[in-house]
């Protein structure tokens, strides 16, 4: 058995958290922040849905996130993540959505297929965990992932909706 497995159910976990937490929500509610300090919830899933688009092609997937401008920045150092930008006019949640959902059946297919050698090769560049193989940077998407989807659940309750779900 790959050591992917766990991995590659958190991903499609994720994939699940990602719709139940932008579930109920309406189009104008995706650009409310709580305070200025922090991102809505359009940039939030934005960011989430250029991740996966930004590593599908180091799994061998073709896909291009037509939004990608909005959320990188070429001119920073790798991932070169841009800030929210109050002057951009971003997509909307049902967009996001559909993209995400349009990328997550590849991504979370391809990772269940990956082996071991796969996994161990080495990277080009660093990633936050200091383990520069294929599996620790999926780690550190994957908590990626858990940490934004939380944030959309917090922002998700100051506006009055329910929990998430994990259904």
């Amino acid at each position: 058995m790959s050591s992917i497995k766990i991995i590659a159910e958190q991903f499609a976990l994720q994939t699940r958290l990602f719709n139940n937490v932008l579930d109920g929500l309406e189009e104008s509610q995706g650009g409310w922040r709580i305070t200025d300090s922090v991102n809505h919830l359009q940039w939030i899933a934005g960011h989430l849905v250029n991740a996966r688009y930004n590593y599908a092609p180091m799994l061998g997937i073709r896909a291009i996130f037509p939004h990608r401008d909005l959320y990188v920045d070429p001119t920073m150092p790798p991932p070169g993540n841009r800030s929210i930008d109050s002057s951009l006019n971003y997509p909307a949640l049902s967009e996001l959505k559909r993209l995400w959902n349009e990328i997550s059946p590849k991504f979370v297919e391809t990772l269940y297929k990956l082996d071991d050698a796969q996994l161990n090769r080495e990277l080009s560049f660093d990633t936050p965990i200091r383990d520069n193989s294929m599996l620790g940077l999926l780690g550190f998407l994957s908590s990626h992932e858990s940490s934004h989807i939380g944030q959309m659940s917090i922002i998700r309750r100051f506006l009055g909706l329910k929990a998430m779900t994990y259904n």
